[in-house]
């Protein structure tokens, strides 16, 4: 039975009182706006805009965290900032400078504070109150040689069940979270974090906090960048919930806008060569050997009369254009009005010279097909598509662009013959967009960008990223351990060179919140064969069990699987089934074979209790359950495939299970160190045996079969003997 906190019902007295002052001041604000008559556009413009925010703050949220008590006050925390009726403070926003108390404060250092109380809410109702800081009872911890405590209102939090969507975590962000998201820097703030550290949630309530505290670049606009479209779908809800609804939010495959989209995959080597800082140096110099003049002149016909320009002065004119350091097209538009002059100019002198009238000026010579096509071959047009077509299916081009930045191999990989039709990869469209630049020059800006799972940056993703951000303002999420793509790196300079040259600070995040330490502590087992020198978080979950380990023949594979997850679905609990690409649609195929509802999250659908998701699509995805299919596969069809087992074995929040048809991979074949483990029994049932005895209903066989069920591995080695929980079926 719980004890309920002394002080209950006066807390729950104080939230109600706090939700019906801002009832009452949203719907007062709400009957102003409505009925005041502006007078300009831009001021109903405003008006419109600020009428949408209020309607959408109702509801959005828990409103009061907790309370903060000093000696001589006491201070309620929340979501906004409530006043009452004389303008006296009831709740304070917790992005405020006064709320910085409230989170910095721990058992070990409570500051100046007596008390932090925290709330736990659903429904304008307060579920539990936790005392965390208390004076006394902080010294004796402070002063004690024992490891720190955790929030219980954060391990509460923790242990509610996945829905779907992230949610926004204020009222239990941690001391060292807290301090990442308040950093002061203009510069780079790279946040280097294990799974379930919050890297995300970090990143996410940063870019609020900057919003309401930074007006200059909240001004100048602020973007959050997800790697995918199924992971911005997940998160994307944090930032309205807190009251900030103007930060752009889009996939990194959306930063260029124009014609081409992905439809195919690059190899890997090749996707090197497209994604590294020295195709930027190709791309460049391939647009600057189509300008310039070899004729010795320029003639134009004008009815009778001839107009010449000699060689050299239109190649000085071309030099002195391109010294300008304008985009491409906009320095057309310079050279066009130069050459129009300098022709005008010709003709004028040389009719005088014969006392015959002048026919043409300026503008009539524009419009003369001949000055047109010499343009063009002094100065072509292009589209980014175009250009990089022509380019790749163009060798002498190639050779001449790439000659002494890159290497024959490496220039042969970048050739397309124009016969192999036009089929653009993801690393495709950052030289589209590369070179978009070049040509026009236009980028949509911003004052600050957050870029989650940045650790897969290309150095072109990450010039297209500069390239919207001039002031070099950067929060960068990420893990260098869960680096999945064709780029690993040591250090994240090898990023940020490219993102920016303003200063860098590295924050790490060293306490895993969400990712149980049994599941933790068997994917940290990849870590050995990625790198010697990584370290996994230190988790604080102890989770439901160790991992379940399940084998089962191929043909069964996907069906037995899908009983894991009703398993999981009958007890309430979010699973996602992870499964190697290559198998995602025989997976959809047969749960609609057999009338199972799955959310499809290459679709970005999470509303349901079971979610089906790509191995490639599953980094920064949380859910209760993971049941993982087929690691060995997974591994095999990863370009890092140790690295994306660690990424799909950490998206668990309480249980990672594991099935199998064939030998399970490097990491987990042999589990000698984990407790539990049991010599092979060749008797042992496989999940489909098991079924079909639960089929007969032979529950006294079925109960002694899973007390013994192992997963053999392969002949000679152990393997972790699963829970004493009956399958269901």
């Amino acid at each position: 039975m719980t004890i309920q906190h002394p002080e209950f019902a006066q807390e729950q007295q104080y939230v109600e009182h706090a939700y019906d002052l801002l009832d009452r001041g949203l719907a007062e604000a709400e009957q102003n706006i409505v009925n005041f008559e502006a007078l300009h556009r831009s001021t109903a413009h405003a008006l419109n805009r600020a009428l949408a925010i209020l309607q959408n703050s109702r509801g959005s949220g828990q409103l009061v965290f907790g309370r903060m008590d000093r000696d001589d006050d006491k201070l309620y925390i929340g979501r906004r900032r409530v006043y009452d009726e004389e303008r006296n403070l009831v709740v304070v926003g917790w992005h405020a400078p006064a709320a910085a108390a409230f989170y910095e404060a721990t058992p070990q250092d409570p500051g100046d504070l007596i008390l932090k109380r925290v709330f736990i809410e659903q429904d304008r109702r307060l579920q539990r109150v936790v005392d965390e800081v208390v004076r006394e009872s902080a010294h004796s911890i402070a002063t004690s040689e024992g490891d720190a405590t955790i929030s219980d209102a954060l391990l509460q939090e923790l242990d509610r069940s996945r829905d779907g969507a992230m949610r926004e975590v204020v009222a239990t962000i941690q001391s060292e979270q807290y301090r990442v998201i308040r950093h002061q820097s203009d510069g780079v703030v790279v946040v280097q974090g294990g799974p379930g550290t919050g890297k995300t949630v970090v990143g996410l309530h940063r870019a609020a906090w900057l919003a309401f505290n930074r007006p200059d670049i909240r001004r100048l606009g602020m973007l959050v960048v997800a790697p995918s479209s199924t992971l911005l779908t997940y998160f994307s809800g944090v930032l309205p919930s807190l009251d900030v609804s103007d930060i752009d939010q889009m996939d990194l495959d959306s930063l260029y806008g124009g014609e081409a989209r992905i439809t195919a995959t690059d190899p890997v080597e090749t996707a090197r060569v497209k994604g590294s800082a020295a195709m930027s140096v190709v791309l460049e110099r391939a647009l600057r050997q189509r300008i310039g003049w070899d004729e010795d002149e320029l003639v134009l016909p004008l009815g009778a009369d001839r107009i010449r320009i000699q060689g050299d002065e239109i190649r000085q004119i071309v030099d002195d254009v391109r010294g300008r350091d304008l985009p491409h097209n906009e320095a057309r538009d310079v050279l066009r009005q130069a050459m129009s002059a300098l022709a005008a100019k010709h003709h004028s002198e040389d009719q005088r010279l014969q006392n015959r009238p002048v026919r043409a000026n300026e503008a009539t010579i524009r419009r003369l097909s001949a000055f047109s096509n010499a343009l063009d071959r002094m100065w072509p047009t292009f589209a980014p598509e175009e250009f990089i077509r022509s380019l790749y299916s163009t060798q002498s081009w190639l050779t001449t662009s790439a000659d002494g930045v890159l290497t024959a191999d490496e220039r042969a990989r970048l050739f397309r013959s124009a016969l192999d039709g036009e089929a653009w990869t993801r690393a495709d469209l950052f030289c589209l967009d590369e070179i978009s630049y070049l040509l026009n020059g236009e980028v949509m800006t911003y004052g600050h960008i957050v870029l989650d799972e940045a650790q897969d940056l290309s150095p072109m993703e990450a010039r297209a990223l500069a390239r919207r951000c001039p002031s070099g303002s950067f929060t960068v999420l990420g893990d260098l351990a869960q680096a999945t793509g064709v780029w690993v790196r040591d250090s994240w300079e090898e990023l940020t060179q490219h993102l920016a040259v303003t200063d860098t600070s590295v924050n790490t995040l060293t306490i895993g919140y969400r990712v149980p330490a049994p599941a933790l502590d068997l994917a940290a087992r990849q870590l050995a064969l990625i790198s010697p020198d990584l370290r996994p978080p230190l988790s604080i979950r102890p989770g439901r069990s160790n991992p379940q380990f399940w084998q089962t023949s191929d043909e069964d594979l996907i069906g037995d699987a899908l009983v894991l997850a009703k398993r999981y679905r009958d007890e309430g609990l979010t699973s996602a089934l992870i499964v190697p690409d290559t198998l995602y649609d025989r997976l959809l195929a047969v749960a609609a074979d057999d009338q199972i509802k799955l959310g499809d999250g290459r679709d970005g659908d999470f509303a349901l209790e079971t979610t089906a998701v790509p191995a490639s699509l599953c980094k920064g995805l949380e859910f209760d359950v993971v049941i993982l299919v087929e690691p060995a596969l997974i591994a095999a069809q990863s370009v890092q495939g140790a690295r994306q087992l660690y990424v799909a074995m950490t998206r668990c929040t309480q249980q990672l299970d594991i099935i199998h048809s064939e030998l399970l991979p490097p990491g987990l074949g042999d589990l000698s160190e984990i407790d539990e483990v049991e010599e092979i029994d060749a008797s042992s049932p496989t999940l489909s045996e098991l079924l079909a005895l639960l089929a007969e209903e032979d529950l006294a066989l079925v109960e002694g079969l899973v007390r013994r069920l192992v997963l053999p591995v392969e002949p000679g080695t152990k393997d972790v003997a699963p829970s004493n929980e009956e399958p269901v079926r």
